[in-house]
């Protein structure tokens, strides 16, 4: 299908020119758009041009995309206030989409890790958001992070070939690997309050009484009144730490469940679908669900690569 890409500038909240890409296709598919939050300090166009992957694929197949820079990220202006604290860059971005596409009537938001975290973080409290796409969520924290090493990394190493060919060798280091070890079962030891965060760029947890960003999602997603997607890569810390978080955690576990009309782990992907291979599907599982929410109202969504499935209650 053709489509044709616009670039253009907007305005937001503190009067900051930001940056925006709009795919438009020839012939639309859905009256859904799809907007495309990404994790900063990382702009428009995304780790090994993942962003541009996703809305060419989805444009291609009748969902008009938009990608958009921060507040400071990229070529728009300012300075960038931490994945916190964009909610008010992604309502504008969500209006100036609605403003410039007029067939579009809802938006999805898609989000990878802490773009995943930030539309949960006040972009969902906009009315025109019906549908979420959360991939590889960030929810880390020192204690969880850790947790997933020795939960998802050693036991892993101990089933590698590799590894057990570095002892007979001679190659392998115990005691730089033991010292990992114990700094890690010390870290998951401690208080699962302490954040942690991907890039220095990202701002600081507020003090008092102010939930912690995880917290917030959580309560962000029980409020959320839309249809969500989960996407979750086999080979990825930050996906099992999520993964782990839902174990462990009660409310997430029932939030998850009433809320996440569908899950889609796929094989094989590393955190940023770095492959030609693993983009596309993740995209092609992108635009498969959008498409079929368009004309379904199912609780669960098949899916065309990767593992699709209901959540348990």
């Amino acid at each position: 299908m053709i489509f044709k890409e616009d670039a253009f500038t907007f305005m937001n909240a503190a009067k900051k020119q930001l940056v925006g890409i709009i795919h438009s296709p020839e012939k639309m598919a859905t009256n859904i758009g799809l907007l495309i939050v990404v994790g900063g300090p990382q702009y428009r166009i995304g780790s090994h041009r993942q962003y541009i992957h996703m809305a060419r694929y989805c444009a291609k197949r009748g969902i008009p995309v938009m990608r958009f820079d921060y507040q400071g990220i990229g070529d728009s202006d300012g300075q960038f206030p931490g994945f916190e604290n964009v909610s008010s860059d992604i309502h504008y971005a969500i209006d100036e989409f609605l403003k410039r596409e007029k067939t579009i009537k809802t938006i999805a938001l898609w989000g990878a890790c802490e773009g995943a975290s930030s539309l949960l973080l006040g972009g969902t409290d906009h009315k025109s958001v019906s549908h979420i796409i959360l991939v590889n969520p960030w929810v880390r924290s020192e204690a969880g992070q850790a947790k997933a090493y020795i939960k998802h990394y050693y036991l892993h190493r101990l089933k590698e070939a590799d590894f057990w060919r570095k002892i007979f060798s001679g190659k392998f280091k115990a005691q730089s690997a033991l010292s990992h070890l114990v700094s890690n079962i010390k870290k998951s030891l401690s208080s699962p309050k302490t954040p942690s965060r991907p890039s220095d760029l990202a701002s600081a947890s507020p003090k008092g009484s102010q939930p912690l960003f995880p917290e917030r999602m959580l309560t962000s997603l029980q409020n959320f009144q839309g249809k969500a997607l989960l996407l979750q890569s086999e080979h990825d810390f930050v996906a099992r730490e999520f993964d782990d978080l839902i174990v462990k955690d009660r409310k997430w576990r029932a939030a998850i469940a009433e809320k996440i009309s569908c899950r889609i782990d796929i094989a094989e992907t590393d955190h940023t679908f770095s492959t030609e291979k693993w983009r596309i599907k993740a995209a092609e599982n992108t635009a498969h669900w959008l498409l079929e929410k368009t004309t379904s109202k199912d609780k669960s969504s098949s899916n065309i690569e990767g593992n699709s499935k209901e959540i348990p209650q």
